[in-house]
């Protein structure tokens, strides 16, 4: 009888406790906050590899069109080793598309910082890379 009530006690506790999870919670006005800048990232070459990289990032705005004109900045550090990191600014090459080449000393985990700036817009994001 004893085991029972404690194999009850501990599913009522499971149960509870999956009900109080749950995801993020929606704005006071019900909306869902959206990113005013999108940045994707390709490589040269791809998958990217130990040594020179091209990085081409594609920046566009909420509405899906291109930012020309921006400055971006980037800044590339290892996940693994600090201390190992570069930056520069990326070069406009029309369409939104940006591209800076960077210097990957070894394989592994890292992270690069995209700072986007134009006209009072002031955004970042992280994005983490593979290097091989």
């Amino acid at each position: 009888m004893r085991k029972l009530f404690f194999i009850s006690i501990f599913v009522l506790a499971s149960v509870l406790l999956a009900a109080c999870g749950g995801g993020a919670a929606p704005a006071a006005d019900g909306t869902t906050e959206e990113k005013p800048v999108n940045i994707q990232v390709e490589t040269s070459p791809s998958p990217a590899m130990m040594g020179d990289v091209e990085l081409v990032f594609t920046i566009t705005d909420a509405n899906g069109s291109p930012i020309e004109g921006a400055t971006v900045d980037v800044s590339v550090d290892h996940t693994d080793m600090t201390g190992m990191g570069m930056s520069g600014v990326a070069t406009d090459q029309g369409g939104g598309k940006y591209s800076i080449k960077a210097g990957f000393s070894m394989s592994g985990n890292w992270k690069l910082t995209v700072y986007v700036r134009k006209d009072g817009l002031d955004f970042q994001e992280d994005i983490d890379i593979k290097i091989q």
